[in-house]
């Protein structure tokens, strides 16, 4: 990568410095994460591609799966921490979630009674 970099004209060497502060940035907010999260969902990553007999189906999904790669290896490039701590973090944001969503309810079916 760093041969890469060396070929950089120095608009583009700050332009890629400006999109790597601003997935820094991204990332360094929970809502930053869960939306980075929510993205890579949407372009099926976590999903089987197959379709059995739809194979157009099967070919978009395989397109989707191609945008969230492209994702990923920018998060990769920028830090390779980024990637494995997302999936972590979005694990404890989610366990979060659950346990104010039980709550929530808890609390309104002791309003009810």
């Amino acid at each position: 990568m760093r041969e890469l970099d060396e070929n950089l004209s120095p608009a583009e060497r700050q332009e890629r410095e400006a999109l790597a502060a601003a997935f820094r940035e991204v990332f360094s907010l929970p809502s930053g994460k869960r939306m980075l999260f929510w993205m890579l969902e949407q372009c099926a990553i976590y999903r089987e591609a197959f379709a059995g007999e739809a194979v157009s189906a099967t070919h978009y999904t395989l397109g989707l799966q191609g945008a969230g790669r492209k994702l990923i290896a920018k998060l990769d490039e920028i830090d390779q921490r980024f990637y494995p701590s997302l999936l972590l973090e979005i694990a404890t944001i989610k366990a979060i979630d659950r346990e104010v969503a039980t709550n929530k309810r808890s609390e309104d079916d002791d309003v009810d009674a």
